[in-house]
């Protein structure tokens, strides 16, 4: 904390400052004036507070100071007392260190948290130097100190005289006013500081409405009883008083009982009736058949004979299940029924505890300082005794013991020894974690995991247990899942995997178990089967399929192509590094553990590729007469189905570009005629590629033709040597001519026709196939029909040539 020093713009640092229930406190090194600004934000004001920091302004002596020195408090309220203390900052150059801070009634030496009557019912804590006592459930009078202790040579300092706390307990007062009224007033013993502004008033155990003040008025011949009580402590309300002689009411003889587990309580109070009473009856609050006297039907409930106006409700053997408030209730000859909503009696059941003041582990056994007490203080006086693995060690209510790993300790009431026994306080061993399926734990079926102790008495000893989660990946982070000492799974989860702790702890330390790992296993599941590449697969390719499931233990894969088994493996790929057509069919993997099994969809894999190099069919194997035909087939296999076109080179024509002739796969040539002659290729192309094959036709010319060209150039060649022999050639030429032209016309014709006639005949046609499969696409084949000629393909510089064989 530092606060700025006036007239610098500097910060100076207080040793100690705070702001305590609008009182402001600071100690300061050096002689200085600070300026400090306080905002009340409630009231959206500021003030000014001037600090002057001098030697002596704060006293170096010991001492301190109580907000309030008399506290008058209701019976059963709560109070809170305050104290500021202060001491010399330093000794002999030294500085001084405050060591402990408590609160005491009588002797100094005696922690009030350490008496047997307020565990539970205080707290004490201090902000600085200023200290504060809660206490609950205010039940005496008394007067109250605090101490502090330093690590000054001196001990420490008490600041008297102290806070009395005086318990008010409050009563209804007649005073007569005047004629036939009577004025009722609330008063209490006498406390100064006590001035209530509220008050509630009952009637016969009912609130009266608008009733607030310290005085209510009656007729003097009333026949009800009335109670009062401060507002906002309706709990102490006063004993119900008669407005006139008799009335109808129920005195408790005390609002509270505090009894020892295992022991007998009587629980009793006092009832008057305007009228003689018909029948009456205990019960408690907090049950839903209050108008019902079936407490009786319990054994353990008496009613042992009564007096005329007053009542005995007898529990034994007192259980903490009978801690409640109890009530009573009777009805008149006349119709009347006491139904108060007065508190009536609050039993308390109280089991002797071990309080744990101080433990010192040396080696391996612990030193420990412990108390023997009970939440509540009974009326009877109590004594106890302690046991140390069952031998009685000690007759005090405190004491100092040597413990070791599994020795235990427990204390008991000495009037009630074996009926009111503290749990067992046991010097913890390391736990262990066991589980209700010692096999395959499989997802779906319930599980319990439960933390064990060895040689520990789990029906009388105290100790809290934890349970912890500890995360993936992670070594030191651990999630808290649930207390008790077991961990239920209704049905696990594969998400449940992981490993499992469970802490055990009481008032002589903790100790941690080694994690166990839940391993849940389960059938395959989530089945999905993939190719890469995802689009189209070309020849060629790497091809990956991958099944992939979810399943523990990991599954082992079974690849079906067409529906026959390939391969059984642990992997879950199967790869084709260079897949070929052959490849190509329907697949689906199946995944299988010793847990089920289970089958995945199928995928359709299609190998595209190129055209294969065509076959042509229907070439004849030698060569045509000229005017004949021939019908040229192309056919390739190829995916997608592939597109022909054919393509002729002249014979005299080398070195022209080539020329398209036809688009599609069959390619027919009619009349054929010198020009005809050439290289023919075929072209089988699609998206993938191309191929191509060729065949050479060579077309011959008639044989009259060949005859009239060789005698005209033998005419030319010997016309002038010849003259004379070629007119009298002529003259026997011309004397014979009509039969040998004939002739000779009729051998042509016949050779020609017949060439014709027989080209004509052996026209090669081709023949289509197609190949079907159902679990494929469709491609075409085209198969020439066979001639009766065997072709025999010869290469020849890329050019194919037919050769024929005759029969």
């Amino acid at each position: 904390m530092s606060i700025r020093q006036r007239g610098r713009r500097s910060l100076l640092p207080l040793d100690f400052f705070e702001c305590h229930d609008h009182l402001l406190f600071a100690t300061c090194r050096r002689s200085h004036f600070y300026l400090f600004t306080y905002s009340n934000m409630s009231l959206k004001t500021g003030f000014v507070v001037l600090l002057l920091c001098m030697p002596g302004l704060l006293s170096a002596e010991w001492g301190g100071t109580y907000t309030e020195e008399e506290i008058c408090a209701i019976k059963g309220s709560t109070v809170t007392l305050q104290c500021s203390f202060k001491f010399p900052p330093t000794e002999g150059g030294r500085e001084i260190k405050v060591k402990k801070t408590f609160w005491f009634t009588k002797d100094p030496k005696e922690d009030l948290r350490l008496d047997p009557q307020y565990f539970g019912r205080i707290q004490s804590e201090c902000h600085g130097n200023i200290c504060s006592l809660t206490i609950t459930d205010v039940r005496r009078s008394d007067e109250y100190k605090f101490r502090f202790t330093t690590d000054h040579s001196g001990g420490g300092y008490s600041v008297t005289p102290g806070v009395k706390v005086t318990v008010i307990d409050l009563k209804v007062q007649k005073v007569p006013k005047y004629s036939n009224w009577f004025d009722l007033k609330c008063v209490s013993n006498t406390c100064s500081p006590w001035s209530p502004s509220s008050y509630v008033w009952y009637k016969n155990g009912e609130e009266i409405q608008n009733a607030k003040s310290q005085v209510y008025t009656v007729w003097y011949d009333s026949t009800d009883s009335y109670s009062c009580a401060v507002r906002g402590h309706e709990q102490a309300v006063s004993p119900p008083e008669c407005a006139y002689w008799s009335c109808n009411k129920v005195v408790y003889d005390k609002r509270h009982i505090c009894a020892i587990q295992g022991s007998s309580v009587d629980i009793e109070c006092e009832y008057t009736s305007y009228r003689n009473t018909l029948t009456h009856f205990w019960f408690r609050t907090d049950s839903s058949h209050s108008g019902n006297p079936s407490m009786t039907e319990d054994p353990r409930y008496e009613l042992p004979s009564e007096t005329s106006g007053k009542s005995t409700l007898r529990i034994k053997d007192v259980r903490q299940s009978d801690s409640a408030e109890y009530r009573f209730k009777f009805t008149t000859s006349y119709g009347f029924e006491w139904s108060s909503i007065l508190p009536g009696i609050t039993l308390t059941v109280t089991a002797v505890q071990v309080q744990v003041m101080s433990v010192t582990v040396e080696d391996s056994h612990l030193v420990a300082q412990m108390l023997c007490h009970t939440s509540c203080l009974p009326e009877a006086p109590l004594s106890f005794v302690w046991q140390q693995n069952g031998e009685d060690i000690k007759h005090e209510t405190k004491v100092e013991v040597t413990l070791s790993p599994g020795d235990y300790i427990t204390c008991a009431a000495q009037q009630h020894q074996h009926i009111s026994i503290s749990p067992l306080l046991y010097v913890l061993k390391r736990p262990s974690v066991s589980l209700s399926d010692t096999g395959d734990i499989l997802e779906g079926r319930p599980l319990t995991l439960t933390c064990n102790i060895h040689n520990f008495n789990y029906s009388s000893a105290t100790v809290d247990y934890c349970w912890y989660k500890k995360k993936k990946n992670v070594s030191s982070d651990e999630e808290v899942l649930s207390k008790g000492r077991q961990l239920v799974f209704k049905s696990i989860k594969s998400s449940d995997s992981a490993k499992y702790l469970c802490t055990v702890e009481n008032q002589l330390g903790k100790k941690t178990s080694e994690p166990v790992f839940i391993d849940v296993q389960y059938p395959p599941r989530s089945l999905s089967l993939s190719v890469s590449p995802s689009g189209v697969i070309v020849e060629g390719q790497s091809v990956n399929l991958t099944c992939s499931s979810d399943a523990n233990p990991p599954p082992s894969y079974t690849w079906y192509k067409d529906r026959q088994t390939l391969t059984q493996t642990l992997q879950k790929h199967y790869s084709f590094t260079s897949i070929r057509p052959e490849d190509a069919g329907t697949f689906h993997c199946m995944s299988e553990n010793k847990h089920g099994r289970v089958n995945s969809s199928t995928v359709v894999i299609d190998v595209q590729y190129a055209p294969r190099r065509p076959v042509i069919s229907g070439a004849p194997s030698s060569e045509v007469s000229e005017g004949s035909s021939v019908w040229l087939t192309c056919s390739s296999d190829a995916n997608p189905q592939a597109k022909y076109s054919w393509w002729k080179r002249s014979e005299d024509q080398i070195g022209d570009e080539d020329v398209r002739r036809a688009t599609s796969a069959t390619f027919n040539l009619t009349d054929l005629g010198l020009e005809a002659s050439g290289v023919y290729m075929c072209v089988a192309s699609s998206s993938r590629g191309s191929s191509n094959s060729s065949v050479r036709l060579q077309v011959k010319a008639c044989s009259w033709s060949v005859t009239m060209a060789t005698a005209v150039g033998s005419v030319a060649g010997l016309v002038l040597v010849l003259v004379v022999l070629v007119l009298t050639a002529f003259l026997v030429w011309r004397k014979k001519r009509p039969s040998k032209e004939s002739r000779a016309k009729s051998s042509a014709g016949a050779d020609c026709g017949e060439a014709s006639t027989r080209e004509q005949k052996e026209v090669v046609y081709s023949q289509v196939h197609f190949t079907t499969s159902s679990e494929g696409p469709v491609y075409a084949n085209i198969t020439p029909a066979m001639p009766r000629r065997h072709l025999v393909e010869e290469s020849e510089d890329g050019v194919e040539y037919a050769t024929v064989r005759k029969a």
